[in-house]
């Protein structure tokens, strides 16, 4: 019996030191003047902090706490020589995050594969002939 007490206490003691340990893991702050797509998700403009919680993982927290979305991403090879930034593609007046790039973490220079919502999208803005694949980077701190 003192076995299984002392199973459980370990059980919870490691569920706290991993909750401090999500609460300070690195993390960049951007606010997005205009609404976007993560993957299918539609987010709304604001202030949001953006983490990478597991390797290729990104997820984006409203500051109001509202709305959060995860997806899975790939390590991206591009850089930033100018500090953190979120590069969106812009499709008529639709914006899709592409990219995540932190010079100082490089767990957050991240790739976000395209959703639906983008390819479809871009199909209209191709067949539209319209301008297509404009990337707009906002800066991040």
């Amino acid at each position: 019996m003192k076995q299984i007490s002392k199973l459980a206490l370990l059980a919870v003691a490691s569920m706290a030191a991993c909750a401090g340990a999500i609460g300070q893991q690195p993390a960049i702050k951007a606010n997005i003047p205009f609404d976007f797509t993560v993957g299918d998700n539609q987010m709304p403009a604001g202030e949001y902090t953006i983490t990478s919680p597991l390797t290729h993982v990104v997820q984006f927290r409203s500051a109001d706490l509202a709305k959060t979305v995860t997806i899975v991403s790939t390590q991206s090879f591009h850089t930033s020589d100018s500090g953190s930034i979120l590069v969106f593609d812009r499709y008529g007046n639709q914006y899709f995050l592409h990219r995540v790039l932190c010079p100082s973490l490089a767990s957050l220079n991240l790739d976000v594969p395209q959703g639906s919502a983008a390819k479809r999208a871009r199909s209209r803005a191709l067949e539209a002939r319209l301008p297509h694949e404009q990337e707009t980077l906002v800066a991040a701190r």
